[in-house]
């Protein structure tokens, strides 16, 4: 444990990694404009949605709420309520609900309300105002205890409906993050909408309701994402929607039932299927239960509603049901899964906070300075007690004239730091006479000094321990932090891809036998999928961008494909549409010709769209240089792939070759980083020989001047930075090219001579005019590697 305890203050967490929205006192959302206008027609549809005859409780839920999230939109609002109670009621009414709402805007508008911390206060808020108002209207009317008990069951629903809206408005302002519903804002929805379309009752158009016709439209919806069972459901929900305001025959709800479930069964031919089997359904039982007249106009509705869903493009559909992914039930190994995955990110992140908190304590080790004067101090006291102790002298000199001892001292000190020892010709003129024990002196002094500089070295040494083990443990701690952000982040993309994409591959005649997730970010994917039999590379790669992009509603392309010759698995790494491609081409050559090249060049993939190219110099030629260097690269590349940061990868390569102790257990290093997005590149030289940037005629020299990895116990990097572009090739080499064609400029001249700038074909160039101009001999090893840039 650390010498003192660290106090951290109090922070909320991100929606992303707790799941949910943290609304604070005095913190709101602010509208968009056409945000604010889409809330502003429901409140208005709201406040027409009518309950058992009599009872408009939507009014006074959806202000409360609004309060908590929009506060300086209740004006809005009230506005918005008193035109719908306009459209919808008449006389004393008017004047009640006006009242219930201009109350709670004035008690909302100079109270700070929580939606966190006050999910029964509001509610009750709400009910409370609601049911005072009845009393009072009831009261001044002179109505029986019928309508005073229809003011409770109103009042009711009002603290029921606010906590519906308030649910609402969360899941709204959390989207933004999670990127998806659950089941419990999905059902809140779903009963906001049965309010919108009961607000719409009393309009219609040429005969046709338009109740009929949202309601029709919300069960193509269903049935078209989420199949025969949400038709059938949402049917029945639009059929009871009705009857909740006037007496509705139950024949309707079995109409929109059976509709909703033949078109979720035809769904599967797109949206013209979907209208299909609607129009089906609303015939075989409308000729039963309903005059000509009615099905006439059930019919037009219908067609209304089928005109709507058919103009709305297919992205808002995707979106719905990306939105709506996560609603359907799960099995009880999926709720066992689930729960596993929540007790991992716990412990990752415990684990996480263990390790940052030990890379403080490490981090405070490193940082401790080494004290010479106080070294100094601690040696000379070891003199005065060993030397001086029982001296005659010791009084005279380490009392009376300690300024002058002190300064002989130093002067020994200073000649043994030249010299390398100290005789009695370097002591001071005076200080030989006097000093009694001159030569034992010296002995002490040249002993104490070598005991000296052994204690300075070890407590650098130390040090520089503790800053080495304070960056692994620190980047181990973000790795972990990363799994974990990782599975709360993309656990909705996970679970869809999953469950979904074998399905959907099959549906494209691919024979899919199961199909998952590997890694997941915010720009890459990878997925493998086990084929019945190899259906062929090509038509794989577009059917699995498709159907990835689809299920996701995010453009994505097929960067690299890796089929395993043992098996029919193959491997996708999938990148968001917007990244350049890029073409790689590699060369090698001994210097014996027929032996091991000592040199190593290697590319992959990292995450968020990065490709790392590196090449590594092993010293010598043959098998043992090989083994150093590819080791060194299949090190750094794993401790890259795995999030650790670029320096303190190098720094753990460095201390695990350092602390080898072989001879010439060094290595040169190169390695480029090029962003896939933005065309930025980082070059990051340990050692490593010139690189180049051709553009065109144009050749740009990237070098460096540190010393190898394995070399010292700290290692030095250059990292140069640079922008490149489309038709851009990048070339990285060992020094055996250098050498052969004669320096870096000599390479400039034959890259501009270059009649390709195809990257294989640039190696395989590169490396003849090497051969050529050694005489047909190199002196070493050569390696190159080109990457062009598409």
């Amino acid at each position: 444990m650390s010498e003192y305890p660290h106090i951290y203050p109090f922070k909320r967490k991100k929606a992303a990694e707790a799941g949910e929205i943290a609304v604070r006192s005095g913190e709101e959302c602010f509208l968009i404009p056409w945000e604010l206008i889409c809330l502003l027609v429901c409140a208005v549809l709201l406040a027409r949605a009518q309950l058992l005859g009599s009872l408009y409780p939507f009014g006074a839920a959806i202000l409360t709420a609004a309060a908590v999230y929009y506060k300086h939109s209740i004006p809005w609002f009230f506005l918005a309520l008193a035109a719908g109670s306009f459209l919808a009621m008449q006389g004393t009414e008017i004047i009640l609900y006006l009242a219930v709402y201009a109350v709670l805007s004035l008690l909302l508008f100079f109270y700070q309300a929580d939606g966190l911390k006050q999910w029964i206060v509001l509610p009750c808020l709400a009910a409370s105002v609601m049911l005072v108002a009845k009393g009072v209207f009831v009261t001044l009317t002179g109505g029986g205890s019928y309508l005073f008990m229809a003011g409770v069951f109103e009042a009711l629903f009002a603290g029921g409906l606010t906590l519906v809206f308030l649910v609402f408005f969360q899941a709204m302002r959390r989207f933004e993050s999670v990127r998806r519903f659950s089941i419990d804002e999905t059902i809140c929805f779903f009963i906001i909408a049965a309010g919108v379309i009961c607000g719409l009752s009393g309009w219609q158009v040429s005969g046709i309701t338009l109740q009929d016709v949202a309601g029709r439209l919300l069960i193509l919806a269903a049935a078209f994402l989420g199949g025969p069972g949400a038709g059938a459901a949402c049917g029945a929900m639009v059929g009871v929607v009705p009857s909740l305001s006037t007496v509705v025959a139950p024949t309707q709800i079995a109409s929109y039932a059976f509709s909703g479930l033949l078109a979720g069964l035809f769904a599967n031919f797109g949206r013209i299927g979907a209208i299909l089997g609607f129009f089906l359904g609303n015939l075989i039982l409308a000729i039963y239960l309903l005059s000509a007249e009615q099905i006439a106009l059930s019919l037009a509705a219908s067609a209304a509603a089928a005109l709507f869903f058919f103009l709305l493009p297919q992205r808002f559909y995707k979106f719905l049901k990306t939105a709506f992914s996560a609603a359907g039930l799960k099995s009880a190994r999926e709720e066992k899964n689930e729960r596993l995955m929540q007790l991992a990110v716990r412990r990752l992140k415990n684990a996480s906070w263990a390790f940052k908190d030990l890379s403080r304590s490490l981090g405070e080790v490193g940082e401790t300075q080494v004290d010479g004067d106080e070294g100094l101090g601690q040696v000379l006291d070891q003199l005065n007690k060993q030397v001086c102790g029982e001296c005659s002298m010791k009084e005279i000199c380490w009392e009376i004239d300690y300024s002058h001892s002190y300064r002989g001292i130093l002067r020994l000190f200073s000649a043994v730091e030249k010299k390398g020892t100290a005789g009695v010709k370097d002591l001071p003129e005076g200080f030989a006479r006097r000093c009694p024990h001159s030569k034992e002196l010296l002995a002490v002094v040249n002993c104490l000094y070598e005991l000296y500089c052994r204690s300075n070295y070890w407590q650098e040494q130390r040090a520089a321990s503790g800053r080495l083990l304070s960056g692994q443990m620190n980047a181990l701690s973000d790795v972990l932090t990363g799994l974990a952000r990782e599975i709360t982040d993309f656990s909705g993309e996970r679970e869809l891809l999953d469950r979904e994409l074998a399905r959907a591959l099959v549906k494209r005649n691919l024979p899919a036998e199961s199909a998952g997730v590997s890694n997941i970010s915010e720009k890459t994917l990878d997925i493998w999928v086990d084929y019945i039999q190899c259906p062929g590379e090509q038509i794989c790669r577009e059917g699995v961008e498709q159907e990835v992009s689809r299920l996701l509603n995010t453009d994505y392309s097929v960067y690299e494909t890796v089929c395993e010759a043992q098996t029919t698995r193959c491997r996708y790494r999938l990148l968001q549409n917007g990244a350049h491609r890029v073409f790689l081409g590699k060369a090698q050559l001994a210097k014996d010709e027929n032996g091991v090249c000592g040199d190593c060049g290697a590319s992959m993939l990292l995450g968020e769209g990065k490709q790392l190219m590196m090449v590594s110099d092993g010293m010598g030629i043959g098998y043992k240089a090989a083994k150093e260097s590819s080791r060194a690269l299949s090190l750094v590349s794993r401790l890259l792939e795995i999030g650790i940061g670029r320096d303190t990868a190098i720094e753990m390569v460095n201390a695990a070759m350092s602390l080898r102790g072989q001879e010439e257990s060094f290595v040169t290093m190169d390695l480029c980083l090029l962003n896939l997005y933005d065309g930025n590149v980082e070059f990051i030289k340990t050692g490593g020989a010139p690189s180049f940037i051709k553009r065109g005629s144009e050749i740009k020299v990237v070098k460096g001047a540190s010393l190898p990895v394995g070399m010292l116990s700290t290692v030095e990097r250059d990292v140069i930075e640079e922008k490149t572009q489309v038709g851009d090739v990048i070339i990285m080499a060992s020094d055996g090219l250098c050498e052969a064609v004669g320096d870096a400029d000599w390479l400039s001249r034959l890259l501009q001579q270059a009649p390709s700038d195809d990257a294989q074909f640039l190696a395989e160039y590169l490396l003849d005019r090497a051969v050529i101009m050694s005489g047909g001999a190199v002196r070493d090893d050569i390696t190159v590697l080109v990457a062009k840039i598409a």
